[in-house]
């Protein structure tokens, strides 16, 4: 997925002349005009829509196959214009008739919460070679008990609990404050910048998962682990198994601001609302870590399973590649507060380490000065 991303106080796409055209109506200038067949990316992204779309754009851009997705400022899935699915009444009937067995929506709960918590150990352990978390083993599920759907819930929620107290630990590093994902203030309308990028990232994944789902022709509504939601009852299910991918960018991305710049702002009922740098980073670390062909895969895999062309429900999910960090915010301060002698290293390798640092906003580190600061960190 190749989105065009669009904040602007007032935006309209128009058609002129057979060419789709996106204006910046406050400023005051054309954002891009593009003909047909040459429009270079699959999907529009709108943060805080104000201004006006016309039928004909709608027009062009369905048969172009563009999705165009409406966020609000807090980077909620405000409504999504999508290409028309495929005419699959035969999928569809086979998710209501999973729906209905108690037996088969319980396997299906079932399977996803696995791949989910397997995913989550496997993100910790990958982490655990940069930061001072651990991956706990994920706790077996009691035979006597699995054929509760609440209790597949309540294990989902207690693993969940396990690892976001270890990604705090992380933000802690970072010099972020993370105030935990267990109330739904902080799921919604979340007070504090970790939780609000979350939501963020979140959401982005959502509008991956909708077109994933609706390309395929399944019924976005009819959930198997969630309860029933008006619109995104399945979405909610399917997102599950790719959240990490939006953790990791989470990650990735506070890795490269400073905690004490002003990464968000707080609304007059103190909401955070991401800043505009926070949000650009936010995408393209999540674009490097999740591609919607990997999703449109795995829903088609399910919508076989379904189906009955596969006697077995298995996923073809690709891990999370972890890179390991060391240009943490707290490194950088190191560097350029400590004394050759404090960091234990040459004084022309730390003169070097600050001009790089001065020009570039990054560092350079070399596996003989590595040891120097992995300790440290991971220590702090």
């Amino acid at each position: 997925m190749i989105p065009l991303y669009i904040d602007a106080q007032a935006v309209s796409l128009r058609i002129d002349e057979h060419s789709l055209v996106i204006e910046d109506k406050k400023a005051n200038k054309e954002i891009g005009r593009f003909e047909p067949r040459q429009f270079p990316w699959d999907s529009i992204l709108i943060q805080r829509p104000n201004g006006f779309i016309t039928f004909a754009a709608i027009n062009w851009l369905v048969q172009h196959n563009v999705n165009v997705t409406m966020l609000n400022w807090r980077g909620n899935v405000l409504a999504q214009i999508l290409p028309e699915g495929p005419m699959s009444n035969e999928v569809k009937l086979a998710q209501y008739q999973f729906y209905l067995d108690r037996q088969k929506r319980l396997s299906i709960a079932k399977s996803i919460i696995q791949a989910k918590e397997q995913r989550q150990q496997e993100l910790l352990a990958g982490l655990s070679k940069s930061y001072p978390v651990r991956a706990p083993a994920v706790p077996p599920f009691s035979e006597a008990r699995s054929q509760d759907l609440v209790y597949l819930r309540n294990h989902e929620a207690r693993y969940a609990s396990v690892y976001f107290g270890q990604l705090e630990r992380i933000c802690r590093q970072l010099g972020f404050e993370f105030r935990g994902r267990q109330s739904m203030d902080h799921n919604q309308a979340a007070p504090d910048f970790v939780n609000c990028i979350l939501n963020y990232s979140y959401s982005l994944l959502q509008t991956y998962v909708r077109r994933a789902i609706n390309s395929v022709g399944l019924d976005a509504t009819m959930p198997f682990l969630h309860e029933m939601s008006p619109s995104r009852g399945l979405v909610f299910d399917l997102m599950e198994m790719w959240r990490i991918n939006s953790d990791y960018s989470v990650i990735q991305t506070m890795e490269k601001l400073n905690a004490k710049d002003k990464n968000h702002r707080l609304t007059d009922s103190f909401e955070a609302i991401l800043s505009k740098k926070t949000i650009d980073l936010l995408w393209q670390n999540f674009r490097s870590n999740l591609s919607l062909e990997e999703i449109i895969l795995n829903t088609r895999r399910f919508a076989g399973f379904l189906l009955g062309k596969s006697q077995s429900l298995e996923f073809a999910l690709k891990p999370v590649a972890v890179k390991e960090t060391f240009e943490t915010q707290a490194v950088k301060e190191r560097i350029l507060t400590k004394s050759h002698r404090e960091l234990g290293i040459n004084k022309s390798s730390l003169w070097y380490m600050r001009q790089r640092l001065k020009e570039t906003g990054s560092v350079r580190l070399y596996n003989k000065t590595k040891q120097h600061f992995v300790t440290r960190s991971r220590g702090s």
